[in-house]
């Protein structure tokens, strides 16, 4: 999938902006406060009807405005044009418009524009709680597959449910064991598809983290589930069973206590847990190697490239790492870059990658094609 043409009003510091793109890697440079991110703020947000930095859309409008929108034109790899438009007024709501129909539900437009973020908060995929990690998968697995969404959707609205109960003074046994029927069928559905995504994208990943550091490192994913059966087929029954032997504590927390919401993933590095002994630039590396298996795992699936989105992701790598990632990407399709200052690519020894420079002041964009020939003459 490629991203032609962006249309902003009105989204963060862009009052107005239209900006054409290209194929390749697209670099947006420019000082801090500039709106670099608001840029890949707006794919993602056309793409997933969220943003990945605040949870108040009214965060998104710029000052003094009443709404803003986002417009983009697309294409697939096999030709074929895409419109969609998404717009948040202060008094009517979110309106999404795509091919010129609205839509009524989010979640049937989820996966038609794929794409792939790596931004610094998701250091905390590798650093941070289970919670980070958890998103990881339902982002990649709710674009890949609409089924694993519509039961993420059920799952939360049953989970809500049971607590709410478990909270209430009018306890109803028979109410609460329809809910926790209900986080039974939809949770094994989760779990049955995260179990299924870590096998294919443990060897993406071990791959990939070797290609970028150069080592030899071993790399496993583990999913350590809330409860565990011998058998995937037991699952159910030991997931109910789990529920009802835990039914008293629950009550006495107001909450559930295990689950799909309560499970994680471990990163072992050559066996060892990565969290405990890896150094910053190993964890960075590892995101960046498990963004790019997300990347290949969508593209697998849906057979369309995602948009990549990296943002500011290149403070702690070194020029050999920095060469490698570049590399990696030269065949991946397009791929959004933003940095304080295009020298870094300085380090970069091998110039063969199609990379368009976007220079970003002050909410306004313009191309530099003169960089490009320049950058390349100074590795040479």
């Amino acid at each position: 999938m490629v991203l032609t043409f962006l249309k902003l009003v009105n989204f963060r510091n862009y009052l107005q902006a239209e900006i054409h793109f290209k194929d390749g890697i697209l670099v947006l440079f420019g000082e801090n406060g500039q709106g670099k991110t608001n840029i890949l703020e707006s794919i993602y947000y056309l793409a997933l009807t969220k943003s990945f930095r605040t949870s108040n859309d009214l965060n998104l409008i710029l000052n003094g405005q009443e709404y803003f929108r986002i417009q983009g034109e697309l294409v697939n790899h096999q030709g074929r044009k895409f419109t969609a438009s998404m717009a948040y007024s202060r008094t009517e709501g979110k309106r999404l418009v795509f091919n010129n129909q609205k839509v009524q539900k989010f979640s049937d437009y989820i996966g038609n524009i794929p794409v792939v973020l790596l931004a610094p908060s998701d250091l905390d995929i590798s650093q941070g709680g289970p919670q980070r990690r958890r998103q990881f998968l339902d982002v990649m697995l709710s674009q890949a597959s609409k089924l694993y969404l519509y039961h993420l959707i059920q799952y939360r609205r049953s989970l809500r449910q049971r607590n709410a109960l478990l909270q209430s003074d009018k306890f109803d046994k028979n109410l609460l064991q329809s809910w926790e029927e209900a986080l039974v069928e939809n949770g094994i559905s989760l779990i049955q598809e995260r179990l299924k995504a870590l096998q294919v994208l443990e060897d993406r990943v071990r791959k990939h983290y070797q290609e970028l550091s150069g080592s030899q490192d071993k790399i496993k994913l583990i999913y350590r589930g809330s409860f565990s059966a011998t058998r995937e087929q037991d699952l159910p029954q030991v997931f109910r069973r789990a529920l009802e032997l835990n039914r008293e504590k629950d009550m006495s927390l107001g909450t559930t206590s295990i689950g799909p919401h309560r499970d994680d993933v471990l990163f072992l590095i050559n066996g060892k847990p990565l969290r405990a002994v890896g150094s910053q630039g190993e964890h960075k590396t590892f995101v960046i190697a498990l963004k790019i298996a997300e990347f290949h795992f969508l593209r697998g699936v849906q057979d369309e490239s995602p948009i990549l989105l990296f943002d500011d992701i290149f403070g702690e790598l070194d020029a050999g790492r920095i060469s490698n990632m570049i590399s990696s990407l030269s065949e991946i399709g397009q791929v959004f870059i933003t940095t304080t200052s295009p020298d870094f690519f300085g380090k970069v020894k091998q110039w063969d990658q199609n990379i368009t420079f976007y220079e970003i002041s002050r909410g306004t964009v313009t191309v530099r094609e003169d960089l490009w020939e320049r950058q390349n003459q100074s590795t040479n």
